[in-house]
């Protein structure tokens, strides 16, 4: 197997790094990150600083990690050799793999087929080198492809062997145990909107062509089924905002693209004209796609674009306030924003969540919301919505700004706070704040409002809801209503006008 993937290293170096312009599908557009140095591996980014692997393929100790941010690039690791995917920890730590060793074809290495640890990856200002990084020894993992940070903490690892004899391995610093065993080429590793794995596997054709197949799976490994089969190709993996899994490397070398892969299974191109597609991250806050292709030097981004100017909604002029008052100081009326944005961090997930839009028939200007339910999120900082205020969005449909400010007698809006609880008062808003006594962390909530002018498509409703308090410090939760039973689901009810989630 080894020799059959370096038949496919030498197909993919004989692609000419220069490629057709990426073109995105409609209600999105693209716009490129240069970098200074040939991008490989992996891609995350977080705030305004992007981490990605850099340099030579398969030439020992020749990659390097880069972050780019304000400052411009610093290197944080080096010494790497055939850099594959990475994720980023809560923590800031940044897990990377390396699928090269001594003998596999990139001369002699100090360290490789494995997974590393590298810490403080979004501001240390010195690099680390590879080797004395390593989450578990040298040669641990083979062919190391993928790395998923699961909300255990452990990093899911997905090891390429091929003939049935791929794997994704569990490694927690020291161990590394078989999760899902019997796969072939398996590449990306996601998390879905419901919160179980959706895992890229594909098999190797005789031409060199590649098949390739989404699986699902529970977080322990326990097989769920298949999303979608008879992909041409498939490789990295990763979630939108809508709940699609993003698909890089389908089509031949030379001329691949993205795909979005919805939770039905329903396929649709995201975007097109890449040399080799490579890794793929989602960027919530961006609602943007950054994407690495073969023997450039930039980073790929698709964002969205409703209005179709070539501008990322991101970047357009900010629109009127999601609370615009009406003829009288104490009334709200609830609007969405023209674009939906999730938080900087990973969200803990909301449980006994229940959602309920209402009042959606004609006339507009009446609908209602509910959303409530509890979640453990960090204890430090403390929880302090009169400063940091809070946000509530609700798939595409709503996207509310709660902003913070003491209590104001006079107007009558802003928050109360009392024992660690918190209540805020907006005319037709309320927003209720408890934190559990005996629980570090628990938080249970409720939002209300009325005044709402919400547009939900039946055909496509709200997959998830979440709560953010402060993104920065991971003070945010998020409920799925898009998996399998039991997990909740959303329903429309025509008669009633309304959408309910539990």
């Amino acid at each position: 197997m080894r020799r059959a993937l370096g038949t496919l290293v030498a197909m993919l170096l004989a692609v000419p790094a220069a490629r057709a312009a990426v073109m995105a599908a409609p209600g999105y557009a693209v716009h490129t990150i240069a970098t200074p140095d040939t991008v490989e591996g992996g891609v995350v980014r977080q705030g305004d600083a992007i981490l990605v692997g850099q340099g030579p393929s398969f030439t020992a100790g020749a990659q390097s990690i880069v972050r780019l941010d304000a400052g411009g690039p610093t290197t944080i690791a080096t010494g790497f050799n055939s850099l594959g995917g990475f994720d980023l920890a809560s923590d800031g730590t940044l897990y990377v793999v390396d699928n090269c060793f001594t003998g596999d074809g990139c001369g002699t290495t100090a360290t490789g087929d494995t997974v590393y640890a590298i810490p403080d990856a979004l501001t240390r200002t010195t690099a680390v080198t590879a080797a004395g990084h390593e989450v578990v020894p040298p040669g641990t993992i083979p062919f190391a492809s993928d790395v998923f940070v699961a909300p255990d903490g452990a990093a899911l690892v997905s090891d390429a062997a091929g003939n049935g004899a791929g794997r994704v391995v569990r490694v927690v610093p020291g161990t590394a145990t078989d999760l899902i065993g019997g796969l072939d080429l398996v590449g990306g590793i996601t998390l879905a909107a419901d919160g179980t794995l959706r895992i890229v596997d594909a098999v190797l054709n005789p031409d060199f062509s590649t098949t390739g197949k989404v699986l699902e799976s529970k977080l322990d490994g326990t097989p769920l089924g298949t999303l979608v089969s008879g992909l041409a190709g498939g490789f990295a993996a990763a979630t939108d905002g809508a709940g699609n899994v993003l698909v890089s490397s389908i089509g031949p070398f030379g001329s691949s693209k993205v795909i979005a892969v919805a939770p039905d299974g329903g396929v649709s191109d995201r975007a097109t004209g890449f040399g080799f597609s490579g890794d793929v991250f989602f960027d919530a806050v961006r609602d943007e796609a950054l994407v690495l292709d073969f023997g450039v030097t930039d980073i790929v981004a698709v964002c969205r674009d409703q209005d179709g100017d070539g501008v990322c909604d991101a970047d357009e002029p900010p629109t009127t306030t999601t609370q615009a008052p009406t003829t009288t100081s104490t009334t709200t009326t609830l609007r969405p924003t023209t674009t939906t944005q999730a938080p900087t961090t990973t969200c803990t997930a909301v449980a006994r969540a229940k959602l309920m839009l209402g009042k959606l028939a004609p006339p507009a200007g009446d609908d209602t919301l509910a959303f409530e339910g509890e979640m453990r999120i960090p204890t430090s900082p403390a929880v302090d919505p009169v400063a940091t205020g809070a946000r509530v969005i609700v798939g595409e449909v709503v996207d509310l700004t709660i902003p913070g400010g003491a209590f104001d007698p006079a107007t009558k809006t802003g928050w109360k706070a009392k024992q660690g609880s918190f209540k805020y008062h907006g005319g037709t808003l309320k927003v209720s704040l408890a934190a559990s006594t005996k629980t570090p962390g628990l938080v249970k909530f409720m939002v209300a409002g009325k005044t709402g002018s919400y547009v939900v498509d039946p055909a496509h409703l709200p997959r998830q809801a979440t709560l953010i308090l402060d993104a920065a410090a991971g003070q945010c939760g998020e409920a799925g209503f898009a998996g399998p039973a039991p997990a909740p689901v959303c329903v429309y009810k025509a008669k009633r006008g309304k959408v309910q989630c539990k």
